[in-house]
């Protein structure tokens, strides 16, 4: 049996725990404190601050040794973690395999699938792109689910304060790309889709 809750996700901080993972800690410390004693392994999908919370992670660090962190290369530069993942290339923990894949971001970004009581779990997000995850049928999808692309074309053009939401918004995945997903990779139709990252503005 699968749990999970979303602690945040989106521009103002990420941290979703799903049984004894924790992905992202992008939220103040006292946020996330009382479900770390639960914790096993703490997946890190990139350097943005609000998927890295430095304090954060830190105290996790300092507090909580036992937790297990897992981040690409990019990370590893900025911070003292205990396994560098590599696209592709499947991770052996003590309870099951965990496998990074590329994302497209403006920085180095992995999503990670993994398996537990054989059923297959992907979480990606800040994406614009699923075409390099693994080809296989999922039970939980944990995916981005940005914008609505006609509410996102409605701001072509209309860049405010040197901001171009169209242009930003493309760095994502959209609620059509996301569902599209889903429904060619889920298992059956008991799987379950969690939309991830969504746009207030625009989704």
């Amino acid at each position: 049996m699968i749990e999970w809750k979303i602690i945040s996700s989106g521009s103002n901080g990420n941290c979703v725990l799903v049984n004894d993972v924790m992905i992202d800690c992008g939220v103040p410390f006292k946020r996330i404190k009382e479900h770390l004693y639960d914790i096993n392994y703490l997946l890190l999908t990139h350097i943005h601050s609000d998927h890295i919370n430095s304090s954060t992670l830190e105290n996790i660090k300092k507090l909580f040794p036992k937790i297990t962190i897992i981040g690409n290369y990019q990370i590893a530069q900025l911070y003292d973690i205990d396994i560098i993942g590599n696209s592709d290339f499947k991770i052996t923990l003590s309870s099951f395999e965990v496998t990074p894949f590329e994302c497209f971001h403006d920085v180095i970004t992995q999503g990670y699938t993994w398996c537990v009581d054989g059923e297959n779990i992907i979480y990606a997000t800040d994406t614009s792109s699923l075409e390099n995850a693994p080809h296989l049928k999922f039970d939980y999808l944990f995916i981005e689910s940005n914008h609505d692309e006609k509410k996102l074309e409605m701001a072509r053009n209309k860049s405010k304060y040197g901001y171009d939401p169209y242009t930003g918004g493309k760095r994502h995945l959209s609620t059509q790309q996301c569902k599209t997903f889903y429904y060619l990779n889920r298992r059956s139709k008991e799987s379950q889709l969690i939309e991830l990252h969504k746009s207030e503005r625009f989704y």
